[in-house]
């Protein structure tokens, strides 16, 4: 989120410093590793919708920039991989699905019943069980790290200035600008930096750093943690697959399934003999937080282990791919955190000023609940619009700019 902010205010020929808690090498962080799924199914003026198509239009102008002004080769597939998007969704909540379809515009194919799902998708479901695969160009999954290293070059070609290893500890405001109090995570040496505007965009982090800015920020973001675990098929059996299974393997992630635990799975990425390293996890199933520097290292439990592995055999036996416990080897866990706000909408908005008023000079981004990586560019758009006071007269720009709010 900091690194899209930056540069559409860069794009905007702003003077911009994005002071980034990480070195150059992204290590942790809620959007660790080298995927994270975006899609665009959903109802009729979706909010979800638009962020991600939006930010694909976006990527595309940072790409062509890039091109034209570094010597490296950048393309839209070095962030996106296309895959179909797979749903399962439960009879006992149709209304959704009804609402996911009606008038929908993105290309799909949908199975209402087991012997739909047999014959369109040649997958085994149970009669309350619903399938939809979406398909559409730069949807699958998408690679942050790669997007956050071209944002963070086209901030630096249009001028702008990236500081790296700097933990933000607190903003307050000295009369006209505000004193940003940061600390270098390598050598412990703190700075003071001066600015007239600010964006914080500092996640779960978001309350302690704006405790004096906005007080109640901390009331109305909660961290809690969310595990994820990477599991790779065993080689001889990965081996043993036709090419037909194989390939329905990759054409089922990632997947969705909005049961109770609300899981998501996807290919992380593909070793050189093209063997899968997938990553699952649960939306819902989220720990409290006991201290936020040190959560990024903690080790998934056993029940945590156990919880995904089956997780993915159940969702093997629905593909009808053979395997089981021994075959599934756990290669390792991450920790990262959601910023969660009570109706899970992330906020983008002023800072309230000392007379409650909307603060022009300062913008947060913040409570991305999990759902924000596939629509970064648009949010970093939205909080440039707001420090600039720009606004775009489009319906569905102004609803999500809306539904973003504090307000909300």
């Amino acid at each position: 989120m900091g690194s899209a902010t930056a540069w559409q205010l860069s794009k905007a020929g702003e003077n911009v410093l994005l002071l980034e808690q990480q070195d150059e090498d992204y290590t942790y962080g809620s959007s660790y590793g080298e995927a994270r799924i975006c899609r665009s199914l959903g109802p009729k003026n979706d909010i979800w919708s638009y962020l991600h198509r939006r930010a694909v239009d976006e990527t595309k102008q940072l790409v062509d920039f890039l091109n034209i002004h570094d010597q490296a080769n950048h393309s839209m597939e070095d962030i996106y991989t296309d895959s179909p998007v797979t749903y399962i969704l439960y009879t006992n909540k149709g209304e959704a699905a009804q609402r996911l379809l009606r008038q929908q515009e993105d290309t799909h194919e949908c199975a209402v019943n087991p012997e739909e799902a047999a014959d369109k998708f040649g997958v085994k479901v149970p009669k309350d069980r619903i399938v939809i695969q979406e398909y559409k160009k730069y949807t699958g999954t998408m690679n942050p790290q790669q997007l956050i290293k071209k944002l963070q070059k086209g901030i630096q070609l249009k001028g702008g200035l990236v500081h790296f290893s700097k933990k933000v500890q607190k903003a307050t405001r000295k009369g006209g600008f505000y004193e940003v109090e940061t600390i270098d995570t390598k050598t412990g040496h703190p700075e003071t930096i001066q600015a007239k505007r600010i964006v914080s965009a500092v996640g779960p982090y978001s309350g302690q750093v704006l405790e004096y800015l906005a007080p109640n920020i901390s009331s109305l973001i909660t961290p809690k943690r969310v595990f994820l675990a990477f599991l790779k098929i065993d080689e001889s059996r990965f081996e043993s697959y036709s090419g037909e299974q194989k390939q329905k393997m990759f054409n089922f992630h990632p997947l969705i399934d909005l049961g109770p635990d609300h899981i998501f799975s996807m290919v992380e990425k593909r070793d050189e003999r093209g063997h899968p390293l997938i990553k699952v996890g649960g939306h819902f199933l989220r720990n409290e937080i006991s201290d936020l520097d040190e959560v990024w290292t903690k080790e998934l439990t056993k029940d945590e282990i156990d919880w995904a592995k089956k997780s993915t055999l159940d969702y093997f036996e629905f593909l009808n791919i053979p395997l089981n416990y021994k075959q599934l080897r756990f290669q390792q866990g991450y920790s990262c955190v959601y910023s969660l706000t009570e109706t899970e909408v992330p906020i983008v908005s002023n800072l309230p000023s000392a007379d409650k008023s909307p603060d022009q000079n300062a913008v947060m981004l913040g409570g991305m609940s999990g759902v924000g990586a596939k629509g970064s560019l648009t949010y970093g758009l939205l909080a440039t619009d707001l420090l600039l006071g720009r606004e775009e007269k489009e319906f569905m720009y102004k609803k999500v700019k809306k539904a973003l709010s504090l307000i909300h």
